[in-house]
């Protein structure tokens, strides 16, 4: 019985320490969403509004964005389609948060 209990403490400790070290370097990525009606005019207001957020763009139609703890990538068909999916974010940000946030980016353009 005393090496049941052990090892279930065992798996105990182990999960928790899995899940504060998950918690500590990241909350992992999102969702992928996909915005239409994204213009080449929007599209580079929305670059300059992410980047004046502190986050990294890099110039051409497909990428990785960064900063803030979070990264995503990032595709644009060059005329209206933007798919964008967050693959690391601060444990406490949460997916719709971060989604709403560019939203805004778009609405503000």
């Amino acid at each position: 019985m005393k090496s049941k209990s052990r090892a279930c403490l065992l798996v105990l400790c182990l999960t928790f320490s899995v899940g504060l070290t998950q918690a500590q370097f990241g909350g992992g990525g999102c969702e992928s969403v996909t915005y239409s009606g994204v213009t080449p005019d929007r599209f580079e207001c929305m670059n300059q509004g992410l980047q004046e957020y502190g986050i990294y763009v890099p110039s051409g139609e497909s990428g990785e964005l960064s900063g803030n703890g979070i990264a995503a990538d990032f595709e644009w068909d060059g005329e209206s389609i933007l798919t964008i999916t967050v693959t690391e974010k601060p444990f406490f940000v949460g997916c719709g948060t971060i989604h709403d946030r560019i939203r805004q980016f778009a609405q503000e353009c």
